[in-house]
């Protein structure tokens, strides 16, 4: 027994066991499974100067992550919406910063379906924020019907993974 419970931690300790806060289970498009966690955030080019970092909330079970890198006026990263046994998505973003503001293109993935759809981020010190609601598609991606309604997600800054 007690190899036995060794051989279960030293797993666990190796695989990092329980380190993800749901299971893969997902329910209706158009959002959808879950993909590859590693970020697509491109490294800075030589010379130039980084911004941006991650940010995250977790309510309940449900995690949203958000890995933003901006050089420049030019913005790219991932965001992972990870509702607990609900319609999952994630996938890289792509963009442009100004202001405040970062306006880009999520290639988001779920059930099976890459679609792009368009993201407004607002940058306010520590956080980030954006809408999300009811969606048309106009010029071959997902925008919102009505950007000034619908949920707002608020994340604040995390340590990146």
């Amino acid at each position: 027994m007690r190899t036995f419970l060794y051989a279960v931690t030293l797993s666990c300790a190796l695989t990092g066991c329980g380190s993800r806060s749901a299971p893969d289970q997902t329910q209706s498009a158009p959002a959808g499974d879950p993909v590859a966690t590693d970020s697509v955030a491109a490294a800075p080019p030589a010379g130039a100067e980084a911004a941006g970092g991650c940010y995250r909330r977790v309510e309940g079970r449900d995690t949203t992550t958000l890995r933003l890198t901006i050089t420049g006026t030019d913005v790219t990263g991932e965001l992972a919406v990870l509702p607990y046994e609900k319609d999952r998505a994630r996938g890289p973003i792509r963009g442009t910063r100004s202001g405040d503001q970062v306006r880009a293109d999520w290639q988001r993935s779920g059930e099976g379906v890459t679609e792009p759809y368009e993201v407004v981020f607002t940058l306010r010190g520590d956080s980030v924020t954006w809408r999300e609601g009811e969606r048309v598609r106009k010029d071959g991606k997902w925008v919102l019907k009505d950007p000034g309604q619908g949920y707002q997600y608020a994340l604040t800054r995390s340590a990146c993974p």
